[in-house]
């Protein structure tokens, strides 16, 4: 999430985990003779990771609802990981480039 850091020291963002519940949970239902007519079934969840946001009417300045986001710890730490190779190749890309200009100063300065 871009700019986390500096929304979150100014309290416009904040991280939580949830319960979200995928189906309730089931009680047996039985008939007169006993027989089950449903059988009982339990709550079926899971927990989600969730970063809300403070959202403002950019005309009134008014608040509005929040928006909230499901995460995933491992999809951002790929997205960690992809930005930190993107890094490294472009800094090799500019140490090249520097390389190939210096070395082209260098042999003007020879002439």
């Amino acid at each position: 999430m871009k700019n986390y850091k500096a929304l979150k020291g100014k309290s416009k963002v904040a991280v939580k985990k949830v319960k979200v519940v995928d189906q309730k949970a089931v009680k047996e239902i039985t008939d007169e003779s006993g027989a089950i007519v449903r059988a009982a079934a339990a709550e079926q969840s899971h927990e989600e990771l969730q970063v809300v946001s403070k959202v403002f009417d950019s005309a009134t300045g008014e608040a509005m609802a929040d928006r909230v986001q499901s995460m995933s710890v491992s999809e951002l730490e790929s997205q960690v990981s992809s930005l930190k190779t993107q890094k490294a190749n472009e800094a090799k890309r500019i140490d090249d480039e520097v390389a190939d200009l210096e070395e082209l100063v260098a042999d003007l300065k020879k002439l």
